[in-house]
Parts: C-alpha cells; sequence; structure tokens
C-alpha cells in the first residue's frame, strides 16, 4: 500500500494494518525480550495492576531492554510513523502486553480521550508477536470512530450500538490506529500467548506518555541524531537561567 493510500486508510476508517513490519527473527526477539522484562517484574506486577485476569503489560519498555530499543526505532517502524503523522514526530510510548488465557479482553476506550477530528496527534502502531484472531483477542476497532458524527460519542455509547471489527493480524504484522479510534483487545478464549508491542507516536507539541528524555539523558551522548529526535530531545520546553541570564536548550 502506497504511502498515501495509508494516509487515507488513517484519515477515512482511522485505522489500517501493515504486514510484516517485523522479521521473523526480530519477532522471536522482542518475544524473548518482552517475556524477561515479564519475568523481571514478577514480584512487583500484581500489587501495581500491571497483572491481572484481562493483560500482563510492562511499561516504557525501551528503557529497559536494548533489543525492544532497537525494535521500536527500526527504520521500518519509523518511517511508517513518519508518513502518516509528519516527519517530527516523536515516539510517546513504548509498552509490552499480553493479553491472558481465558482473558474476557478490554473494555473499548481510546487512548486520546479528547478527539481532534481531521488532525491525527497520536499514532499507535502495535505490532503483533503472536497471532492475532478472534479467539486469541484481535484488536476490535468501531470503524471511523475518531472522526465526526462519531468523535463526540463516548467509547461506551459508541460501543452499545455501533458494529465492532475484529482485525486479525499475523505475527509480524501491526495494527495502526489514530489514538481517538474506539478499540480494546478482544478477548482470549484460548490457552494462547497474545503477546504485542504497543508503539505510541505522536506530534512534538503534545504531551508524550513518557518522559523518555529524562530516562536516557545519562545516554544522551550515545545516541544518534535521528534517536534523540525520535525520543523527544528536541521537542522539551526550553529553561530559563536566572543566574547566567541565558536561555538553555
Amino acid at each position: 500500500m502506497s504511502s498515501l493510500a495509508l494516509s487515507e486508510a488513517l484519515a477515512t476508517n482511522g485505522w489500517l494494518t501493515v504486514d510484516s513490519i517485523l522479521s521473523p527473527s526480530q519477532v522471536e526477539t522482542a518475544r524473548l525480550a518482552l517475556d524477561e522484562l515479564f519475568e523481571s517484574e514478577a514480584d512487583i506486577a500484581d500489587d501495581r495492576g500491571w497483572h491481572n485476569e484481562i493483560y500482563r503489560v510492562s511499561y516504557a519498555i525501551i528503557a529497559k531492554h536494548p533489543a525492544l530499543f532497537e525494535i521500536a526505532l527500526r527504520p521500518k517502524v519509523v518511517a511508517l510513523a513518519r508518513d502518516l503523522i509528519g516527519t517530527d514526530c516523536v515516539l510517546a510510548s513504548a509498552n509490552g502486553i499480553d493479553i491472558m488465557a481465558n482473558s474476557t479482553g478490554q473494555r473499548l476506550h481510546r487512548d486520546h480521550r479528547e478527539t481532534t477530528p481531521g488532525r491525527t496527534l497520536y499514532l499507535h502502531i502495535v505490532c503483533a508477536l503472536d497471532s492475532f484472531r478472534t479467539e486469541t483477542g484481535a484488536t476490535l476497532v468501531v470503524n471511523a470512530s475518531h472522526r465526526q458524527p462519531l468523535a463526540e460519542r463516548s467509547p461506551d455509547e459508541i460501543s452499545a450500538s455501533e458494529k465492532t471489527l475484529r482485525v486479525e493480524v499475523a505475527p509480524g504484522a501491526a495494527v495502526v490506529f489514530d489514538g481517538c479510534v474506539v478499540h480494546g483487545a478482544g478477548p482470549n478464549s484460548t490457552s494462547e500467548r497474545r503477546r504485542a508491542l504497543h508503539l505510541f507516536f505522536a506530534k512534538p507539541w503534545v504531551q508524550p506518555h513518557w518522559d523518555f528524555p529524562a530516562m536516557f539523558a545519562h545516554r544522551e551522548s550515545e545516541l544518534t541524531d535521528d534517536q534523540r529526535q525520535l525520543l523527544g530531545f528536541n521537542s522539551r520546553p526550553r529553561r530559563f537561567n536566572i543566574k547566567e541570564r541565558i536561555i538553555e536548550s
């Protein structure tokens, strides 16, 4: 699908799918890395609500595992985000999730609660690490729920009256949607895993979910210029040094 066709699908429907955004070897690397994080956080996950009967989640994964840093910022992922929301976009969030076996699935919701019809400010790229099928918890979306007339209605109102689509993709593919689209992970009625990387890109002038510049401050000198831009180093508020009477970048 061309860049123009991708943009038109996002504008019209609010979502689309992209095949093979990750290679088979990258999928396997991401699975192993994400499982390492789940294991390392097992002692606190229940108490902090990161593990429940619906899902297990690990937050800010690119700051926790080098393999996930490389995968999240791989050229194919970044190029897709830049094609859809602009070359100045930043990575606003990066989490890993597993929809639990026999889970009832997520309540339909929006990632960005304040809708912005006609302008995508937040773009969610969900990279499937396992098969997204109806029975394993395929992503549910409500078509065009990011734009009028549905944009002014709540997810609960929409889910009660509008048709929900099940988006099935293979491991390595991605479900991509506007952050204002009503969506959720469907129920997993099997004993299979349903892992995914949730990569959230945004325009540089909106608030990101994670303060990656703070998390990577100790590594800033090791980052490339492109990585610094993607992590938001170039879009931080400026600071005025009162004592020295200078503007600091």
